[in-house]
């Protein structure tokens, strides 16, 4: 089966004698192709191209065709069959990139197909509130999508986390240095033996999870210490198991040049809250960074929208309230996603995007999209 959607107002049938730009065959076949959310069988392409270009030689549509799927732009479907149509569609990441070079007019964000297969990529699944708003950024955005067609998410990732350290999380990230440092050379003053490097100490201390840690038996601490960190008070592993880093005994907001054994304890205990500290907030706002620096991009470029720049004010309000998770199979739906889902209907009512939950009213989109991911809640 394909499927068959009628032409917007922009392709309208050419008129004899109507002159051709270059490329224009080409791209408007691409657009024909990502507006359908199925493959796309030739019969349709055929009739699609006669009633926008009178053109009925099956050989120059093929040409046309054929050309693209040399360009890496849409892919082949061959039939299982002979003798039954072949069909064409635009599934890979590449699909995108090689359009984007080869047809740069053509707005690949405004196609839900396209967005899909970037979603897809970037392993964001329905089954999270989480789809949705990345979704509605890829809509948006036009400087998000591109680079989300040109980049990885560990790359994003990579990017929005330098942006964080150098910017509002700079303070905190600074002083775990500062104290990890400290800790450091009092720790091989007293422990010659000790051959990590103060390089390797910090990015050690840092990469390890003592957000989950801290809720280790004391037995087991005291193990992973005994391994990753020998010579270290055994009172470390009891205290992080004692008070899983919370209301710890405070440091002075002035760093010493130097501190003893006793206070080493102390100081590195106040290293791991800041840096479980650091991560609980990096996760919390680093969509909001990622929105903004996209926005700011938009406007150098003249690409920015009233919609993108109220969606993203939106959505930093609505993070200032009470948050659940939107991690796949963790799913808690909290007072911030209520808003952000709200938020998120106000869009789709507009763009009628995603299909998925396309009703007639903000109100009626709000409900689908609630039960839609109500079922994926943890049961509390």
């Amino acid at each position: 089966m394909y499927i068959y959607i009628p032409v917007d107002i922009h392709d309208m049938p050419k008129k004899q004698g109507d002159r051709l730009n270059v490329g224009e065959v080409k791209s408007s076949i691409l657009k024909f192709i990502l507006k359908n959310e199925k493959l796309v069988g030739e019969p349709a392409i055929r009739e699609f191209l006669l009633k926008r270009y009178n053109i009925m030689d099956q050989g120059n549509i093929n040409r046309h065709l054929h050309d693209l799927q040399k360009l890496d732009c849409i892919e082949l479907i061959s039939p299982e069959k002979k003798g039954l149509r072949n069909y064409w569609d635009i599934k890979k990441l590449k699909n995108l990139r090689n359009i984007k070079q080869q047809f740069p007019e053509i707005r690949l964000n405004d196609y839900e197909k396209s967005i899909k297969i970037v979603l897809k990529e970037h392993e964001h699944f329905e089954n999270s509130p989480e789809w949705l708003t990345f979704y509605l950024k890829l809509l948006l955005s036009a400087s998000f999508f591109n680079t989300s067609i040109e980049t990885e998410g560990r790359e994003l990732d990579r990017g929005t986390w330098k942006i964080y350290i150098t910017t509002i999380g700079s303070y905190r990230h600074q002083r775990i240095d500062e104290l990890l440092e400290l800790c450091y050379f009092a720790h091989i003053k007293c422990h010659s033996e000790f051959k990590m490097s103060e390089e390797g100490f910090k990015n050690t201390i840092k990469a390890h999870p003592w957000e989950i840690y801290r809720f280790f038996a004391e037995d087991v601490l005291l193990k992973l210490f005994e391994e990753e960190f020998p010579g270290f008070p055994k009172e470390i592993p009891h205290l992080i198991s004692k008070t899983k880093l919370s209301g710890i005994e405070e440091i002075p907001e002035r760093i010493p040049e130097e501190i003893n054994e006793k206070d080493f304890i102390r100081y590195m205990l106040d290293a791991m809250r800041l840096r479980i500290e650091e991560k609980i907030d990096f996760e919390y706002i680093k969509d909001d960074l990622l929105l903004e620096h996209f926005l700011h991009h938009d406007m150098l470029i003249g690409a920015d929208s009233p919609e993108e720049l109220y969606f993203i004010n939106r959505t930093k309000e609505n993070h200032t309230l009470h948050r659940g998770s939107t991690v796949p199979e963790q799913v808690v739906i909290g007072e911030a996603e209520l808003a952000d889902l709200k938020l998120a209907s106000e869009m789709i009512f507009k763009y009628k995007q995603p299909s998925r939950f396309s009703f007639n009213t903000v109100d009626e989109i709000y409900q689908a999209v609630l039960e839609f991911y109500s079922r994926w809640q943890l049961q509390q």
